[in-house]
């Protein structure tokens, strides 16, 4: 039992840290602003996961040129005096500078001259109209004062400056609290994760472990991120809650929790099934890259230590703190690795890190409750639900999250 707890918790830290540091990507942009009098400078990085959205749907991804233009439209400085033009940066640069090349990131340069100084609006219309959850995390420095750090998102695509670079406010942590609760309530992964940490023992008590292990996650990646030692590639995470959510579902066709016997030479059939299926969603990471494999089987082997714990223990509450930690960290370490980009201070990411999670984990707790009340009620009008209704259940987690991983991992 100690050498299975052991696996548990060990399994997915060592594959973590040895997937450190990995450049984050995905639907998150960044960009850089200087304002220097009547004088505008921002610096544009784009995944080029993201940068891909540009294109029509089914078309050939978009050239460097297609999106250094889509860049210069999609970018402005305004004022009540009129609009800032782009000025040509000479040495043939022309208005969009395209800056040297970083594998996965476009980047680019616009330089705005402005007719005042005074009533700057920074603007962002790229991508939110092709992707309504993309965020371009914005950091602004006015003159030599200090960076501070803000966020355009679809409903806030302008940010007005004041006329003192001391008057100027960070990210509101409320609003990413709101988009961490709609990406949580729309994630495929993070239902399956829940519904299937909620299989796991689905007594109403067992919400308080499956809530103090979510914060325990999240309190944990807000910890890791702070002290910079790991950024976990943004496709990775969003990977691997599949392979969980896939570990959580064999624990719910475990005949033995139900008393029912099985025959050792079945046993032994069964779990050279899942070694090969360990083996080659391993395999299929590693072909990635050597860091992904390495997380990837820390992850499964960290859901196969749940799935035995619950053989052992079939009334274990505590067994759903375990995925839900994990689940949990590996959500929170999304925002984090957006952020490392801009290098920003501890006192400005963490207020947008703390109403993310704080956003996600009432999200989180919510849909539990949701999916244990439906159980339950399933409960009462059908006696063999808990036979036949949670093996088809986990029968059905099995296949969503293999096809959530390997769809994502590659995507």
């Amino acid at each position: 039992m100690l050498a299975t707890f052991a696996v548990l918790f060990l399994a997915p830290d060592l594959a973590f840290a040895t997937a450190a540091p990995v450049l984050a990507s995905g639907e998150v942009s960044s960009s850089v602003w200087t304002i220097d009098g009547a004088n505008v400078r921002v610096r544009v990085t784009i995944p080029t996961a993201a940068a891909r959205k540009l294109a029509a749907k089914d078309a050939p991804p978009p050239g460097m040129a297609t999106v250094a233009s889509a860049v210069g439209q999609g970018f402005a400085v305004t004022t009540p005096a009129g609009d800032c033009e782009a000025i040509d940066q000479g040495e043939g640069v022309g208005q969009i500078y395209t800056l040297a090349l970083t594998p996965g990131l476009d980047r680019f340069e616009i330089v705005f001259a402005c007719p005042q100084t005074g009533g700057l609006v920074l603007k962002d219309n790229l991508l939110f109209d092709r992707d309504p959850g993309h965020i371009d995390y914005a950091q602004i420095r006015i003159g030599a004062g200090q960076p501070v750090l803000a966020a355009f998102t679809r409903d806030q695509r302008s940010i007005a400056l004041p006329a003192s670079a001391t008057q100027l406010r960070g990210a509101n942590p409320l609003s990413f609290a709101r988009m961490a609760a709609v990406r949580t309530a729309t994630s495929l992964a993070a239902l399956a994760i829940l519904f299937g940490s909620v299989l796991l023992s689905r007594r109403w008590l067992d919400l308080v472990w499956l809530t103090g292990g979510l914060a325990v996650g999240y309190l944990a990646s807000v910890g890791v991120a702070l002290s910079g030692l790991v950024t976990l590639d943004r496709g990775l995470a969003g990977a691997l809650p599949g392979l969980l959510a896939a570990t959580l579902g064999l624990g719910a066709l475990q005949p033995d929790r139900q008393g029912a016997e099985t025959s050792p030479r079945r046993r032994w059939a069964a779990w050279a099934g899942v070694a090969l299926v360990v083996a080659g969603v391993s395999a299929a990471a590693a072909l990635k890259n050597p860091e992904a494999g390495l997380a990837t089987f820390g992850i499964a082997a960290f859901g196969l230590a749940v799935v035995q714990i619950g053989r052992m223990e079939p009334g274990f509450g505590a067994l759903v703190l375990a995925p839900a930690a994990a689940f949990a960290f590996l959500d929170g370490l999304g925002p984090a690795g957006d952020l490392a980009l801009l290098h920003p201070p501890v006192g400005q990411m963490l207020p947008i890190l703390a109403g993310d999670d704080l956003g996600g984990l009432a999200t989180a707790v919510v849909i539990a409750g949701a999916a244990m009340g439906l159980i339950w009620l399933a409960g009462l009008r059908l006696r063999a639900f808990r036979d036949i209704g949670s093996e088809a259940a986990g029968a059905a987690l099995i296949g969503l999250g293999l096809f959530w991983f390997v769809s994502r991992l590659y995507s």
